[in-house]
């Protein structure tokens, strides 16, 4: 039988808290007491863990439901102070309690699966008001418990592996006791510097703490030295992957804590332990600079999220702060059951968190619209730059979300916020309502049109598929997402197609170059090369076509220079490289390749036949096209445009906006954006002066 939750009173900041009891064996079973009390002055310790598998292997918890006196006495019919239940509860949380329970006997614990009502059917919305109170149920206890598991399938190997991590995390502290003295004795703001600062895999320099630094390198030094240690931190990679380092609501749960012990069935340790040797074993996972380092590659990073959340904590951060963070953080990403809580969980990360609001009953693209809204009202404008040319993964939105509006449920590229198209200007955002749109609101916005798209090329993703490229290089953008062999069938395809290409550009090309192509490398580079080819030829014929319609147009070729290089090496990315590519034999020689690793000058000794060096420039040649398609707009602007974008689609520089953003008029009198565009000459405000008429844009 289901627990029947009584009301708690939000005005007396009540909460429910477990008695959980005492048993003598570990497969006793479980029972303890639920109770009412305020949060203010109650004494407690809370269980931060992962719910787990909803529907195997459960267990059964006998509660005692407690009435308080003032409900006894209240009560016409007081009958009994306690009604009984048998509770099902999942199996990570009932390993957890059984554990607890075995180390300390009774134990008062918070635990939300037992202490919030969770039913989607509560009338009174309990949960929309306890989620919030979590950020002080989580400061004010006593010590908050970090369930690792075992899970109830977890795999053998797997359990030896995270016993032996916890084995390394107790070896790690004892040697930086040796180097450091005492670690339990520094304030936690420096402890977390001293994580930050080992756990950077680029050898970063405090200038502020030199002793940072020194403690950094002599402590990786002597775990080099110690054969033993050394040979054991490839664990620390299996303890990375657990499914707790992933949990969204782990931020906060760790961020708030007081204090806070990991547990992995019997074993425990203390969190700075736990994060400091985590942090080490991130330091030496980079195979390239430690070849001795292999076992441990493949590390999650994710759980520097918590030392993240525990820094924003400690220093106060604002929502915008916390929100804006996030915004900023590269994969992979934190997850939540409920999308909601993507949000929902970051809240209680924040010092004030009342610009948004806690509503389970709100679809989840209301809660991101919110959200979106706070960060733009507040002047954070990166959002609308941000580049998604293909699904990672499914949405949970639909097609009604606002183009304004940012989906929290799947990652977007930042890359557009390096740039300042809109030079010193400020924008001041209005949300007004719209009632045509579905979400009823619409971003008011103001910024000034370069033109209107006159032409576009093919799409990045069609030539990338037609050059014999995986499917999946396409969506990541990386050349090496797939690993692929060549068929005699596929090689005779890209023969043909390279040899076409060259023969629109008119050059000769012998076999014999392009069979060079086929050599075993780090990348496909027969495929990349076959892309490429065929992308410098669309190109070529775009700009012959707008110099034929439009004489006298600005030199647009120099201009494309600047897009081919835009994702290369600073070596590259440079005007004079622009200036000496731009023409059109200069880009007929980017598709010599004999000649192409002189693109660099007099760097051009660097970027020999290394396959590491062809390997970076290729990929970032393709990355820098990667969801793009080339544009000419009315006046002889050339940029590269989303893949999406169609002729007549208007691109504005929106005051305060970092990109050019291309719109599609959707209304009479609303637009929808389409995604950010990099358009030559206008990258870093060239564009944008006093003088400049504007106009005011309706986005929905």
């Amino acid at each position: 039988m289901s627990i029947v939750y009584r009301p708690l009173e939000q005005k007396r900041e009540e909460i429910r808290l477990l008695d959980l009891e005492a048993a003598n064996e570990l497969d006793d079973p479980l029972c303890g007491t639920l109770r009412h009390v305020e949060l203010k002055g109650a004494h407690f310790s809370a269980l931060s863990y992962v719910w787990g598998d909803p529907d195997n292997d459960r267990s059964n918890i006998v509660i005692k439901y407690e009435r308080s006196a003032r409900e006894y006495l209240a009560s016409k019919l007081p009958g009994k102070s306690r009604q009984t239940y048998v509770h099902s509860i999942g199996s990570s949380l009932a390993r957890a309690l059984r554990h607890l329970r075995q180390k300390y006997g009774r134990i008062t614990i918070w635990t939300d699966a037992l202490c919030i009502n969770q039913d989607p059917l509560d009338v009174r919305k309990e949960k929309d008001w306890q989620v919030p109170l979590m950020k002080s149920i989580y400061s004010q206890a006593k010590e908050v418990h970090a369930w690792l598991g075992p899970r109830y399938d977890e795999e053998a190997g797997s359990v030896r592996s995270i016993n032996a991590a916890f084995d390394v995390a107790d070896k790690t502290w004892a040697l930086s006791e040796r180097l450091m003295g005492s670690p339990d004795r520094l304030p936690e703001e420096s402890w977390l510097e001293v994580c930050f600062y080992l756990a950077s895999t680029q050898r970063l320099s405090n200038q502020t703490q030199p002793a940072w630094t020194e403690f950094s390198i002599a402590l990786r030094q002597a775990t080099m030295s110690d054969r033993s240690l050394h040979s054991e931190l490839s664990s620390m990679r299996t303890l990375s992957q657990n499914a707790y380092f992933s949990r969204m609501w782990i931020l906060q749960e760790m961020g708030r804590a007081r204090t806070s012990t990991f547990h992995f069935g019997p074993k425990h340790t203390s969190h700075r332990r736990i994060f400091l040797a985590l942090s080490l074993a991130n330091s030496l996972r980079d195979t390239h600079t430690n070849p001795q380092n292999g076992p441990i590659s493949r590390f999650d990073h994710r759980f520097l999220g918590c030392l993240t959340a525990r820094t924003m904590c400690m220093q106060k951060r604002s929502l915008l702060d916390v929100l804006g963070g996030a915004y900023f953080n590269d994969p992979p990403l934190h997850q939540a059951s409920n999308p909601r809580d993507i949000i929902y969980a970051r809240l209680g990360l924040a010092e004030m968190s009342g610009g948004i609001r806690v509503e389970y009953a709100l679809s989840v693209a209301d809660v991101y619209t919110d959200a979106s809204r706070f960060l733009l009202s507040e002047g954070f404008l990166e959002i609308l730059v941000t580049f998604r040319p293909y699904n990672f993964r499914k949405s949970v939105m639909d097609e009604g979300f606002p183009s304004w509006a940012y989906d929290w449920s799947k990652k977007g590229s930042n890359k557009f916020a390096k740039y300042t198209a809109s030079g010193s200007t400020s924008q001041r955002v209005a949300i007004a309502s719209y009632p045509h749109a579905k979400y009823k609101h619409a971003l008011i916005m103001s910024g000034t049109s370069i033109g209107n798209v006159r032409a576009t090329m093919e799409r990045f993703s069609a030539t990338v598929l037609a050059s014999g490229l995986h499917e999946r290089t396409v969506k990541v953008g990386n050349l090496r997402a797939v690993s692929e062999e060549y068929s005699p069938e596929k090689k005779k395809i890209i023969v043909e197609t390279i040899a076409h290409a060259y023969l629109q550009l008119g050059i000769h090309i012998s076999n014999m170059d392009i069979e060079t192509l086929f050599e075993p490398r780090s990348l496909p580079l027969a495929s990349f090369w076959s892309w490429w080819v065929h992308w410098i030829a669309s190109l070529v014929s775009l700009i012959d076509d707008a110099e034929a319609q439009e004489p006298g147009v600005r030199s647009t070729s120099i201009n494309l220079a600047e897009l081919l290089f835009r994702e290369g090496p600073g070596a590259l990315n440079s005007t004079s490289n622009f200036k000496r590519f731009g023409t059109k034999a200069g880009m007929l020689a980017l598709v010599d390749y004999q000649r192409w690793t002189t693109l660099l000058g007099r760097e051009s000794d660097r970027y020999g036949p290394d396959d590491s060096t062809i390997s970076q420039f290729a990929e970032s040649l393709f990355r820098s096209a990667w969801g793009m398609r080339p544009a000419i707009l009315h006046g002889g602007l050339l940029g590269y445009v989303p893949e999406d974008t169609r002729p007549q689609d208007d691109v504005v520089i929106f005051f305060g906006v970092k990109a050019p953003l291309v719109i599609r008029k959707v209304a009479r009198d609303a637009y929808s954006i389409i995604g950010p565009a990099h358009i030559c000459g206008a990258m870093q405000g060239e564009l944008i002066h006093a003088a400049l008429s504007s106009s005011e844009y309706k986005i929905i």
